[in-house]
Order: structure tokens, then sequence, then C-alpha cells
């Protein structure tokens, strides 16, 4: 008996604090009496709830959904708000008793789930169908079709025929001349690049830069210059060098030399950073200057990282040589757009099969040579 009437009471406190603090400002920051609201009371994953709850009405009303999605997810919210305050509730008060010896499991239970509790209707639905508009809204924009797909299979069935088939009379030209083309661009370029970015990279390693004002301007501007570098892709440093230079092979060097300094200067930036300071101390108490330093410490050891993500680099630049053929810096990526073009697909599997072999060829001795090094 006595234990029934403590668990009533309990039952009766937890709605009545679940009441209290679900309408009052302890929760959602509302006072009733005075009509305010305090965003700061709020928790901080409600405050994502009813953020996202606003972007996906603003979805809705893009996409010409139903208002009854709008009711929905506002419905959704307010029942995982309820449930989740009476839970906490709960646990509030359950600590307040000795549950140990007044009060059952079956209390307990009942307690932590309430008759209106259904796990379903509990799920965080704001949070599934702002995933699911987003989705949508991506799929509409893009323009996204299936039929479309639909109607090139056929088209994609004759390319894989003629993969199948490739004419082995172009062997020749694609290999010796066009897959070499574009090995020896992505090569020019690395070295390039890498010349480059030897020097700059010591201008942007935080530990390498002298101290003060003119220190500060020039590490601030190389970054600065190199991080703009490295946000232009290859396909459009090509596009401008096309422009600049003409077509043939030395655009796409030059565009490739430019992009992989940035991504050298990066990486060999971090590597210097990267370097212990010890041993560059006592080169600077032998009277080193900032030269011998660099020279006796910081290139010493950071040499076979370098090498490896110079490796690495080059292994990018053939990849990124392959494509730049598209916008007529030669390689082998051009007589593949043209044969594709003109549906000879046949004559452009002979191109795309040395392509691949290249390409897996070079990534299997990219990570042979850098595991030797390491």
């Amino acid at each position: 008996m006595e234990k029934s009437n403590v668990a009533q009471n309990m039952v009766i406190s937890i709605k009545l604090v679940w009441w209290k603090n679900f309408m009052g400002k302890q929760y959602w920051g509302l006072d009733i009496t005075k009509m305010q609201f305090h965003i700061a009371s709020v928790p901080v994953k409600q405050r994502v709830d009813i953020a996202l709850l606003i972007f996906s009405s603003v979805l809705i009303m893009i996409q010409d959904f139903s208002l009854l999605l709008i009711v929905f997810m506002i419905s959704s919210l307010a029942y995982h708000i309820a449930h989740y305050h009476y839970e906490r509730s709960s646990q509030i008060l359950l600590e307040q008793y000795s549950v140990s010896s007044s009060v059952s499991l079956g209390a307990i239970s009942r307690l932590a789930y309430p008759v209106w509790w259904i796990p379903v209707l509990n799920w965080n639905y704001i949070r599934i169908m702002t995933a699911i508009l987003v989705i949508h809204y991506l799929y509409r924009i893009t323009e996204f079709s299936v039929d479309e797909i639909a109607h090139g299979a056929p088209i994609i069935l004759d390319l894989f025929q003629g993969l199948l088939r490739p004419d082995l009379t172009h062997l020749y030209d694609a290999v010796y001349i066009y897959a070499r083309q574009t090995i020896e661009v992505a090569l020019l370029g690395t070295f390039i690049g890498f010349f480059i970015a030897i020097p700059l990279s010591m201008l942007c390693a935080d530990n390498l830069i002298k101290k003060g004002i003119l220190g500060a301007a020039v590490y601030y501007t190389v970054r600065m210059l190199v991080t703009v570098i490295r946000a232009l892709p290859t396909f459009l440093l090509g596009l401008i060098f096309v422009a600049m230079v003409g077509l043939g092979p030395f655009p796409g060097v030059l565009a490739i030399s430019i992009f992989s300094a940035g991504i050298m200067v990066k990486l060999f930036s971090e590597t210097f950073e990267s370097l212990p300071t010890e041993m560059a101390g006592v080169v600077k108490r032998c009277g080193g200057n900032w030269v011998n330093v660099i020279y006796y410490h910081y290139i010493p050891k950071a040499a076979p990282l370098i090498v490896a993500q110079t490796l690495y680099c080059m292994e990018i630049n053939i990849h990124s040589a392959t494509v730049l053929g598209l916008i007529g810096a030669e390689g082998i990526g051009l007589p593949i757009h043209e044969y594709l073009s003109a549906m000879a697909f046949s004559i452009a599997s002979a191109y795309i099969l040395v392509t691949v072999i290249m390409t897996v060829l070079t990534d299997y001795l990219s990570v042979y040579l850098r595991s030797k090094i390491s």
C-alpha cells in the first residue's frame, strides 16, 4: 500500500513538473505570465531542430509541397520535445526518491515510458525530412533524370561493345605518341612545380620565416598567393593558358606546373613545420645562419617526405594531363574526346585501354617508390 502511494505521488509530481517545465520558461524559455521568450533557455538540440524546421518549411514552399507536410513536421517536433522533457523530468524526480525500498521496478518502467509514448512517433522526423527535402531539391535543380539514362543505355551498350573490340591498329599512336606525350607533360610540369615550391614552402613555414613585420608580411602574402593558386583547378588553368599561348602541350605544362606548385608548397611547408627544432638550435649555437640551419637540418630531415610527396603529385599530374587533352592541351585525352564524339567506339577503346593501363601502372609504381623511401 505504501509503495503504491509513493509511486502514485511520483507520477503526479512528474506530470506536474513536466507540464510546468514544458509550458514554462525552464524548457522553452517561455514565461506565460509575462509572455517572454528566452532563446538561451532552450536546449541546443532543440534549437537545431527548430532551425531545421524553419529551413525545411522554406524548402517545402520552394518545391510546392503540401502544407500538410509542414503540419506533420511541427507535430513530430512537438511530440519529440514532449517526450524528451517528460524523460528529463522523471529522471530528476527519481533521484529524489529512494527507489530501492519504496518503489517497484514496474512503477519505474511506467514512469520512464508513459502510456502515450510510441517509439515510431518519437523518431526525429525533422532531421529525416530535412535530409529527404535537400536530396529532392538537389534532384530537381540538377535536372537528374532516370529517363535520360534509359534513353542513353543503347549508346552505353555500343560503347562497351567497342571496349571489348578495341581497334589495335591505333595502339602504336596511343602508346608512342599520345601516352608518351601525356607522361612528358606531367613529368615536366611536376619538375617545374617542384623547383617553384621549394623556396615558396620555406617562406610559408612558420618555423623557418624570420619573426618581425617584414617576415610576417612575406609569410601571409605568399600563403595567400598559394591559397589562390590551389583554388584554381587544373582544367581552368589549362583553359587560361590555352587562351594565352595557344593549343599544344605547352599550356598543359604551364597549368600542371602552377597547380602542382600550389599543392607542393602546402605539403612541403607542413613537413618543415612538423620537424623538431632542437638541432636547429645546435646549428645556430655553432655559428650557423638561417641558410645553414635550412641546409644542414631541415632539408636532410624533410628530404624523404618531400620526395614521397613529389611522387604523389606526379601521380595526380598524370591524371590531370590526361584530362587536359580535352581542351586542346594535347595528351591522350584529345583523341579519346574526338573518337567518342564521332561515335568511333572501337578506336576510342584502344586509347581508353592504354589510359587505364598507364594510370594503374603509375599508381603502383608511385606506391612502391614511396614505400621504399619511407
